[in-house]
């Protein structure tokens, strides 16, 4: 097969009026186009999300969502509505935002719409959730309850809970909450999966332990929905533990590799989130004096779990927003490599939004990779200002920084945080505007990224993280590739392929 186009993204560089040769499921050549002005406008290798909830997102779209709420009147409406119609016992939905709503949605409220089934709400960053009373009552959490390590339980002036869980408290309830069954499973990874494809995204690197636990059922089922339903996966799964992160050691041996999914890295949550004010800060948030966020786990078990890790030669993918859990990454693994210096295995910092020019230098001496999500940009520019103050703004969100600085950079969404559409991540890297086509003075434009280097975080970059053949136009390399009828450099967010391919397999075509 012969495509060619009007420009082809090799993975580094944009050429005009090339086509690429595929036989089966590999490219065997690039070569000259044909007339200038005909076929289609841009050929490029498939997307690759260095960071999403891949499972999640496929529950997630056929849940509750809360994320066009703006109101408390919105809020109810949804919520009424969709308890109407479904017959469930537990209520579950995401998405809701205080910044949006003007409001935090507690118990009292819920109770109020929903006084007999139980609902548990996550907030749009998954870090926080908003359970009724029901909810509270079945997951065993009262007045006497303690909060647990890494998580806070919030309470009113009488010491009782209300019906706001942050960081490791929300798993309180959601260990109540019902198992979805295999068929369930199975319908939202292969929704997922189709969804994707329509985004042109053609490899994702995944964590959804905290929808499926077990290792082995989570595997079996990517493995099984990848057979009819083509996607390359890297496979990250969640730790709490030392004792957890020797499990999946001992777990990942087992676990057999198939061409399309792959297993990764051990998955730790450092800090929490942003807008939720659980990211850890060095300083206090600027709109809550005294609140620094929450570190999730001690030194000594963070030191611990990265010296296991680099004796036995596993990933690790930290979970880093603030400045302060960033610092708890640097420090630790550079005390147990002896010094700031690059070992045998390149682990993650996932998101780096509250990062230092002295952080990002010994970022890249410690040879991390940073999964950044710049789509976060669109909606955290209404309201970051006022969590950091406009000196530390100053020091967020700084993606040409970043790779000035020699860090390593993948691009991701965190679907279903953010929806999983690449081309909304790449128009805020390179464009440095909200969903609305805005630019907030305060968002420095200097830190925009070139189009070539923000496609190249989400193909090339993706791909040589994970260790895989594919993110780059070249012989030899696995047919992951997008064609676009149309291509708007002005509007990037508008973009969407016309064709798909893995593995020189069409998984859609519009």
């Amino acid at each position: 097969m012969r495509i060619a186009a009007q420009q082809v993204f090799t993975g580094r560089k944009l050429l005009p009026n090339m086509s690429v040769h595929l036989q089966g499921a590999e490219i065997v050549g690039i070569g000259p186009g044909d007339e200038p002005g005909s076929g289609p406008a841009l050929l490029m290798p498939g997307i690759i999300d260095s960071h999403v909830h891949l499972l999640g997102l496929g529950m997630s779209l056929t849940a509750l969502n809360l994320k066009d709420c703006n109101s408390r009147e919105a809020f109810s409406r949804a919520l009424r509505e969709y308890a109407s119609g479904f017959a469930g016992q537990w209520i579950i939905g995401r998405g809701w935002d205080q910044n949006k709503l003007g409001f935090t949605p507690d118990r009292h409220f819920l109770d109020e719409i929903c006084p007999q089934r139980p609902v548990c709400l996550t907030r749009v960053c998954g870090h926080v959730a908003a359970v009724n009373s029901r909810a509270l009552e079945l997951a065993g959490i009262d007045g006497n309850s303690a909060d647990v390590p890494g998580g806070v339980i919030r309470r009113d002036a009488t010491g009782q809970p209300t019906g706001i869980l942050e960081e490791k408290a929300v798993a309180l309830v959601q260990r109540a909450v019902p198992r979805p069954e295999p068929p369930v499973l199975y319908s939202a990874l292969e929704r997922a999966i189709k969804y994707a494809h329509r985004r042109g995204i053609t490899g994702v690197h995944t964590d959804d332990r905290s929808i499926v636990g077990d290792y082995f059922r989570l595997w079996q089922l990517y493995v099984k929905v990848t057979e009819s339903c083509p996607l390359r996966v890297q496979f990250h799964c969640q730790i709490d533990s030392l004792q957890a992160l020797n499990e999946f050691i001992a777990v990942r041996g087992e676990l057999r590799d198939t061409e399309l999914v792959h297993i990764g890295a051990a998955k730790l949550f450092l800090d929490g989130s942003l807008g939720a004010r659980t990211a850890a800060l060095l300083e206090d948030y600027s709109d809550d004096p005294g609140n620094r966020g929450v570190l999730v786990y001690p030194d000594a078990e963070v030191r611990a779990v990265m010296a296991t890790a680099e004796e036995k030669g596993v990933q690790l993918a930290l979970h880093a927003i603030g400045d302060a859990a960033v610092e708890q990454a640097l420090t630790l693994l550079a005390e147990v490599r002896g010094g700031y210096r690059r070992g045998r295995i390149r682990h993650c910092l996932i998101h780096c939004q509250v990062v230092s020019r002295e952080q990002l230098a010994r970022m890249a001496a410690l040879g991390f990779i940073a999964e950044v999500q710049p789509g976060f940009l669109r909606t955290d520019m209404h309201w970051a200002k006022s969590r950091l103050g406009a000196e530390r703004l100053q020091a967020s969100y700084c993606w040409r920084t970043m790779a000035d600085a020699g860090v390593f950079m993948t691009g991701g969404s965190d679907a279903p945080v953010e929806d999983i559409n690449p081309w909304l991540g790449i128009d805020a890297a390179v464009l440095r505007r909200d969903g609305n086509g805005t630019y907030a003075g305060d968002w420095r434009r200097d830190e925009s990224l070139t189009l070539e280097k923000a496609l190249a975080l989400y193909t090339a970059a993706g791909a040589e993280a994970a260790g895989w053949e594919t993110g780059v136009i070249a012989g030899g390399k696995a047919a992951d590739l997008a064609v676009y009828e149309c291509f708007s450099a002005e509007n990037l967010s508008a973009n969407s392929p016309a064709q798909v391919f893995v593995n020189g397999i069409k998984v859609y075509q519009r």
